[in-house]
C-alpha cells in the first residue's frame, strides 16, 4: 500500500509540476508562478532516487546518495516556497531578502553535504534516522536541514494564514487554507525532529531507545506525508476546482465547432486567400489542444470572411427576408443575405448600395461562435427549405 501511495504521490507531483510549467510558459514574467513551479519540481525530483527500483541503482552506485539528494531538494523547495510568498506579498525589498535567504540555503546545503561526506557509512545511509541522531554527523545534518526548513515554513505559514483571512475569492481562500494546514503539519514535523536531534546532543542520559523519542520519530514521516500531499492539493486546488467548468466549456465548443462546419467550408471556398496559415506563431503552436486551436481558427476565419461579404448584401433580399415569419428573424435575415451574398461573390456581382448589417456577438470569441452557429443552422434550414421547394416544383412540372 505504501509503495502504491508513493507512486501515486510521485505521479501527482509530476502532473502538478508539468501543469504549472505550461502556465509559466504562457506567462514567463510571472515570478510567483515561477516560484511555485520550482517548488513542485523540487518536490517531484527529490524523491526519485528513493522510489522502488531506482533506489537500489542509486545506492549501489553511491551508498546514501538517495537520502542526501532528497534532503537537498527538500530544502530547495522550502526556499521556492519563501520566494513564492515573497514575490506575491513581500513588497519593496523582496529581492534583497530573497538573496539573503538564498545564501542561507547555500550555507545549509554546504553544512549538510559536509556532515554527510564526513560521516561513517552507516550514518550516510540514513543521517536522519533516530538511531543516528546521537552521532554529531547525523545531528548536524538533521539540524541544518530541518532548521532551515522550519524557518522557511514558519515564514510561509504566517503569510498563508494572514492572506487566507483577507482573500475575497472563494477558491483562493480555500487554497490558502489547505496550504496553511500543510505548512503547519510540516513545521511541526521539522521542529519535532530537530528538537529530538538537539535533545540527544544536549540532554545527558537521553538515548534513541527512549519511548518518547520513538513516538516522535514515528509521527514525523506521517506529518511530512500529510503536509506534502496537502501542499500539492492546495496549490493545485484552483485549477482542479475549475476542471468541471472547463470540461463543460470544451463540450460546448466541440458542439459549436461541428455546427460551424458547413458554413466554414463555404466561406473558405469563397475566400481562399483569407484562410489562416497554420504556421502563424502563437496560433497553431503552443500547448493548447489541437481541437481548441481548430475551434478558434474556424470562428476567426468565418468572422473575417463575413466582413468581406459586406459589398454583396442585397437590400431587396433583406426586405423579403424580413417579411418571412421565423422564430429568429434577425438571424434569418442574415442567413438569407449571406446565402445570396455568397452567390453574388462567386458571380462577381457586388451591390451598388449594399445592406448594412447591425453588429452581433459579444466581447469574446465564444460569443461570436454562438451567433455564428445560429447563422449556420439557419442557413442549413434555409437550404433544406429551398431543396424541398425545388423538388416540389420539379414534380409539379413533370
Amino acid at each position: 500500500m505504501s509503495t502504491a501511495f508513493s507512486l501515486a504521490l510521485a505521479m501527482g507531483l509530476w502532473w502538478a509540476a508539468i501543469a504549472k510549467l505550461r502556465h509559466l510558459r504562457r506567462s514567463p514574467g510571472d515570478r510567483p508562478l515561477a516560484a511555485v513551479t520550482g517548488l513542485l519540481f523540487c518536490l517531484a525530483i527529490g524523491p526519485l532516487p528513493v522510489l522502488p527500483g531506482l533506489n537500489d541503482l542509486v545506492e549501489d552506485a553511491v551508498p546514501g546518495l538517495a537520502k542526501l539528494w532528497l534532503n537537498l531538494f527538500t530544502v530547495t523547495a522550502t526556499y521556492c516556497l519563501m520566494a513564492f510568498y515573497g514575490y506575491s506579498v513581500g513588497g519593496p525589498g523582496t529581492e534583497a531578502r530573497l538573496r539573503r535567504r538564498l545564501f542561507g540555503l547555500f550555507a545549509a546545503q554546504a553544512v549538510m553535504i559536509a556532515a554527510w561526506s564526513l560521516a561513517p557509512l552507516n550514518i550516510r545511509l540514513s543521517p536522519g534516522a533516530l538511531e543516528n541522531l546521537d552521532d554529531w554527523h547525523g545531528a548536524l545534518f538533521t539540524v541544518a536541514a530541518l532548521g532551515y526548513m522550519a524557518f522557511g515554513l514558519g515564514q510561509a505559514f504566517w503569510w498563508s494564514v494572514r492572506y487566507a483571512r483577507a482573500a475575497h475569492r472563494t477558491r483562493l481562500r480555500t487554497s490558502l487554507r489547505i496550504v496553511s494546514v500543510a505548512l503547519a503539519a510540516l513545521l511541526v514535523a521539522c521542529l519535532a525532529k530537530s528538537g529530538v536531534a538537539l535533545a540527544l546532543g544536549v540532554v545527558e542520559g537521553l538515548r534513541p531507545e527512549d519511548e518518547g523519542l520513538i513516538l516522535l520519530s514515528r509521527v514525523y514521516p506521517v506529518l511530512v506525508l500529510v503536509g506534502t500531499t496537502l501542499i500539492v492539493i492546495g496549490f493545485c486546488y484552483p485549477a482542479v476546482a475549475s476542471l468541471p467548468g472547463r470540461v463543460r466549456q470544451a463540450r460546448r465548443r466541440r458542439r459549436l465547432y461541428r455546427t460551424l462546419g458547413p458554413l466554414w467550408l463555404r466561406m473558405r471556398e469563397a475566400f481562399p486567400h483569407l484562410v489562416l496559415d497554420s504556421d502563424v506563431p502563437g496560433f497553431a503552436g503552443g500547448w493548447l489542444p489541437w481541437t481548441y486551436r481548430a475551434y478558434f481558427r474556424r470562428v476567426i476565419e468565418i468572422r473575417d470572411m463575413i466582413v468581406q461579404l459586406a459589398p454583396y448584401y442585397d437590400p431587396e433580399v433583406a426586405v423579403r427576408a424580413e417579411g418571412e415569419q421565423t422564430a429568429d428573424p434577425q438571424i434569418w435575415v442574415r442567413a438569407r443575405l449571406t446565402e445570396d451574398a455568397l452567390r453574388r461573390k462567386q458571380a462577381g456581382l457586388p451591390v451598388e448600395e449594399p445592406y448594412v448589417l447591425p453588429a452581433l456577438g459579444g466581447d469574446d470569441l465564444d460569443s461570436d461562435a454562438r451567433w455564428l452557429a445560429r447563422l449556420a443552422r439557419a442557413m442549413t434550414d434555409q437550404s433544406s427549405v429551398e431543396a424541398v421547394s425545388s423538388s416540389t416544383s420539379s414534380i409539379r412540372n413533370t
